[in-house]
């Protein structure tokens, strides 16, 4: 109504210029818009959600595809028994978790926001953008990336880059971009929900996410592996718990853990009768934590055991028990009897680390196993990989039974127990770093599927569920959405073409990205 009046009174207006003034369509627009609206953007207001949405929690598919969890259900058993193709379809463009209409449609309004002077807030604009495309490019493969967000520029179907040209991009970026950070420069600080603005962790971060891409082409390139593996060296990886980059929840309205939020709303968590994915934890995880007595199993897991009429928490090992991956599809009568996550990993104010010192310790000390890092002994780095990935539980605040500090005593005891293999083969040292990499990285699915990928380590329990899409294997890449098919079915099938994949199984599903090269994979077996 109020449209259709504005219309009128530009209509008389024009009839009768000499007695008023004419309406402009600007005018006109800025009367229709909310009065509360905010017209221009707020670059740190933008980096903060850039932050709160780096962590990617819709892919489930990862942290029962590395059995973490185990379901007795078929319907969201794609990672579990790989029944259904559903939930292995990478999100390009979902209203609030698609890669390029949320964080990087986020980070280009943020970099236009932002002066050519402000070089440390650009500078980090560009290591994130990194960081979410080599997630993007590690699950799909080829995908847009030098002709994406260009639409203002009339490219509304961008070309597909190979995974190779925007490796070696990735790494360009980040290279630059830590070389320009400058603390004498201002950056955003009430905004950073990571480092308060301190520059010297912002190094960090970009030098650790570089040793990381470094790593991922140990087996298709190693000479840039390893030339990039010792540039980051150089430049300064994190070391110690103080530089982990994590998100802090405070556990009030808007602001909770969506990872753990997850679990509460019944995906793998009880306690006591059934819940709605009919899960528990795997039996691959809690057999491997309980045999070498980990003292991390008391800190992560509960099993709720029925008194009367009264549920209790109970976190000691003997207790613990896995759920046998991909074996079930009927709710077993012992489902009470297994392990869940304890009530410190549920806690909606819990962190959420998104890279820290525990990686970069076991990425060091396989680098150093294959002799591109001598700044310490393979079993320097791998143990206080091993340290950081215990200390950092202490971040958890104490809830129900469970505490997340372990002590250095515990430390030292399962170091000495479990010792690290120096005389054995290069590939039995590299199993041992990539076994306790998956360890340390509960809860970073993304980080743990693609390094699981790369080096075959851990060794996961063979699936093979009557009427799986993959043959009993679990996916290597993720499908594209069928959207591009119809939007950008050129470039899409391009992309496809100079990979070796076809349109048929989905895409292909067990598809090979272009860093994914280790022999004698898919699938190393217990």
């Amino acid at each position: 109504m109020k449209t259709k009046l504005l219309k009128s009174i530009c209509v008389l207006a024009a009839a009768v210029i000499v007695l008023m003034p004419s309406c402009s369509k600007d005018k006109l627009a800025d009367l229709n818009l909310p009065q509360n609206a905010v017209g221009f953007a707020v670059p740190e207001n933008i980096f903060t959600n850039v932050i709160l949405n780096m962590p990617k929690s819709s892919y489930s598919v990862m942290a029962s595809g590395m059995q973490y969890y185990s379901t007795y259900k078929e319907v969201p058993a794609v990672g579990d028994k790989y029944y259904s193709f559903n939930g292995a379809t990478v999100d390009f463009g979902g209203a609030t978790t698609g890669f390029y209409t949320n964080n990087l449609n986020r980070l280009y309004v943020l970099d236009q926001a932002l002066a050519a002077t402000d070089v440390n807030k650009k500078a980090i604009v560009r290591i994130i953008r990194a960081y979410t495309f080599h997630q993007l490019t590690d699950i799909a493969g080829d995908v847009p990336y030098f002709d994406a967000m260009k639409g203002e520029s009339g490219i509304l179907t961008p070309a597909y880059d190979s995974q190779q040209a925007i490796y070696l991009d990735m790494l360009k970026e980040l290279k630059e971009s830590a070389e320009s950070l400058n603390p004498a420069n201002p950056t955003f600080t009430t905004g950073d929900l990571f480092y308060k603005g301190d520059v010297t962790k912002w190094k960090k971060f970009a030098y650790t996410l570089m040793l990381r891409l470094a790593m991922r082409l140990s087996e298709v390139s190693p000479a840039v592996a390893q030339t990039w593996v010792q540039t980051a060296v150089a430049g300064g990886v994190m070391t110690s718990d103080a530089d982990i980059a994590k998100i802090q929840y405070t556990n009030t309205t808007g602001n909770v853990n969506t990872k753990t939020q997850g679990l509460q709303n019944g995906d793998y968590v009880s306690p006591g009768g059934d819940n709605v994915e009919g899960g528990k934890y795997a039996a691959t995880f809690i057999d491997r934590l309980k045999s070498t007595n980990d003292p991390r199993l008391s800190v992560i897991s509960v099993v709720w055991q029925l008194t009367g009429a009264t549920y209790t928490a109970n976190n000691s090992p003997a207790v613990q028990r896995g759920m046998v991956s991909g074996s079930l599809n009927t709710r077993p009568a012992d489902f009470d009897t297994y392990s869940e996550p304890s009530q410190l990993v549920l806690n909606l104010a819990a962190p959420l680390i998104i890279m820290g010192p525990a990686e970069a310790n076991l990425l060091l000390a396989e680098a150093a196993v294959r002799g591109w890092y001598t700044g310490a002994t393979a079993a320097a780095a791998y143990n206080a990989g091993v340290t950081s990935g215990m200390t950092q539980w202490a971040l958890w605040p104490t809830v129900g039974v469970s505490s997340g500090t372990i002590t250095s005593a515990q430390i030292a005891a399962y170091l000495a127990a479990n010792p690290y293999l120096s005389t054995a083969s290069t590939e039995a040292q590299i199993e041992q770093i990539n076994t306790q990499k998956w360890l340390s990285m509960y809860g970073d699915d993304y980080e743990v599927y693609a390094n699981w990928r790369r080096t075959g380590y851990p060794r996961l329990k063979k699936v093979n569920y009557a009427g799986n899409v993959t043959g009993g294997f679990m996916f290597r890449r993720f499908a594209i959405p069928n959207s591009e098919k119809l939007v950008n079915s050129a470039n899409y099938l391009a992309a496809l073409s100079r990979q070796g994949f076809t349109e048929d199984f989905n895409d292909n599903l067990l598809g090979r990205v272009w860093w994914d090269k280790k022999a004698g994979l898919p699938f190393n077996f217990n």
